[in-house]
């Protein structure tokens, strides 16, 4: 496990949540820091979906909900990104996080426009290969994809290698 401020946004929860394997995050990382936006979204907004139990339980276990203090900052991300994942670079940028999970292109841009890590659900599964903490990673991905997680044909193409050759 890795002892690192993590940041998340609500793509990696929700889509590891419909698959059963939310935990994997907590294996990795520990605790994983959400903003209160990014809560709305996935417990609140999104009740009743699949993976929001999951998903709230994990919230009074492992996951820790916190406020962003600089509003100026997350309003101004939030003229080209959604709140989510505006509040969600602020807040990495406010605790000096050690990673941020974003999946969104433009979102993964500007975050590595202001020097943060960025990870994403696809380079989770591929991390916890690294750590032995799966077996078959490319099922995962395959499960991801069934579930909704978008890829390119190109990129699921490139990740599967990945995953094969660990």
């Amino acid at each position: 496990m890795y002892e690192n401020t993590v940041v998340s946004n609500s793509t990696a929860l929700i889509f590891l949540a419909k698959i059963n394997k939310l935990n994997l995050l907590r294996d990795i990382f520990g605790k994983i820091i959400i903003p209160e936006e990014v809560y709305f979204e996935v417990a609140v907004k999104g009740c009743g979906r699949p993976g929001s139990e999951e998903i709230r339980l994990a919230i009074k276990d492992w996951i820790i909900v916190k406020k962003v203090r600089n509003k100026e900052l997350k309003k101004l991300l939030s003229l080209i990104l959604d709140e989510g994942e505006a509040a969600c670079i602020a807040l990495a940028l406010e605790i000096k996080a050690d990673y941020v999970i974003l999946d969104d292109l433009m979102a993964r841009k500007i975050a590595s426009s202001l020097e943060l890590n960025i990870i994403g659900t696809i380079g989770i599964i591929l991390l916890a290969k690294k750590l032995k903490l799966i077996d078959n990673p490319k099922s995962i991905i395959l499960s991801l994809r069934r579930a909704g997680f978008w890829l390119s044909e190109n990129l699921l193409k490139k990740v599967l290698e990945l995953a094969e050759d660990g």
